[in-house]
C-alpha cells in the first residue's frame, strides 16, 4: 500500500514483496514524519490509528492537508447549529425563558452569550444572517487553535471533529490535552493506550461523569475516525 505510493523524499515507489523488513519500515517512518508530521515517527500501521486511516483507499486515500489550510465544512456547521439551535430573541440559557434585561447567561442566535457590553445591540433580537455571522465569530478561535496547534496533515472529518471538540472543551484545555499531543507524536507518553481513550476522557463535568458529554465524545469520535456526523 504505501510502497507503491510517492512522496516528497521518496520519488520512486518499492518493489511490494509481502515482507515488512528494514526498507518498509524506513519508508513508513519516512511517510509519517514528511506527509503526517509525526515529530517521533515509530513505523507502525496500527488498526484504526493515523497512518493506516491515511494510507486506506476506503477513508479517502490521502493524508489530507495542512491544517492551516482547512476551515469547518458545512455539515460541521450544520449539525452544531442543530445542537445549538435558533433563537432570534434573547433568552436565558439557564432556564430557556425570554428575557428583556441583561442576566449573565443572557444569549441569542446559535447559543452566542451575550455580553453586557453588547446588550444594547441585541437587546431587540438578531435576524437569521446576524445569527450566523455570530456563530461564525463565535467558532473562529476555536478554529484557529487547530488550525495552528496540530502540526499533522488532517481530512475535513477529522478537523471538523476537532473543531467541535474545542468549541466545547476550550482552547486553553485542547491545548494542554493528551488528545493534542497524541495527535502531534503519537510515541508521546501519557495517560491513555489510545488516541480515542484519550478523546472519551473529556466526558465529566465538576468531577462527574455526564451521560450528555458521554454521548457528544462519542458522536465527535465517529466524525473523527469515519466521518459520520450524526447528533448526540
Amino acid at each position: 500500500m504505501l510502497n507503491s505510493q510517492t512522496f516528497p523524499g521518496e520519488p520512486a515507489p518499492l518493489a511490494e514483496d509481502g515482507i515488512a523488513g528494514p526498507n518498509t519500515i524506513q519508508r513508513i517512518e519516512r511517510f509519517q514524519a514528511v506527509v503526517l508530521g509525526f515529530e517521533t515517527p515509530d513505523g507502525r500501521v496500527d488498526p484504526g490509528a493515523a497512518t493506516l486511516q491515511a494510507l486506506q483507499p476506503g477513508t479517502g486515500g490521502d493524508a489530507g492537508e495542512e491544517p492551516a489550510s482547512l476551515t469547518p465544512s458545512d455539515e460541521a456547521v450544520d449539525l452544531l447549529k442543530s445542537i445549538e439551535g435558533l433563537r432570534l430573541e434573547p433568552y436565558d440559557d439557564q432556564t430557556g425563558d425570554p428575557v428583556d434585561e441583561w442576566v449573565p447567561g443572557a444569549t441569542v442566535g446559535y447559543g452566542h452569550l451575550i455580553g453586557r457590553d453588547e446588550w444594547d445591540r441585541y437587546r431587540d433580537g438578531v435576524s437569521e444572517q446576524q445569527a450566523e455571522s455570530l456563530l461564525e465569530s463565535d467558532l473562529a478561535p476555536f478554529v484557529q487553535a487547530v488550525q495552528t496547534q496540530v502540526r499533522r496533515r488532517l481530512k475535513q472529518h477529522e478537523f471538523d471533529a476537532l473543531v467541535i471538540l474545542v468549541f466545547n472543551i476550550g482552547t486553553g484545555a485542547f491545548a494542554a490535552s493528551s488528545v493534542l499531543k497524541m495527535l502531534n507524536d503519537p510515541s508521546a507518553e501519557t495517560a491513555y493506550d489510545s488516541l480515542e481513550a484519550a478523546w472519551k476522557a473529556w466526558n465529566k463535568s465538576q468531577g462527574r461523569v455526564m451521560e450528555g458529554l458521554v454521548k457528544r465524545r462519542e458522536a465527535e469520535w465517529k466524525i473523527f475516525s469515519a466521518g459520520v456526523y450524526e447528533r448526540w
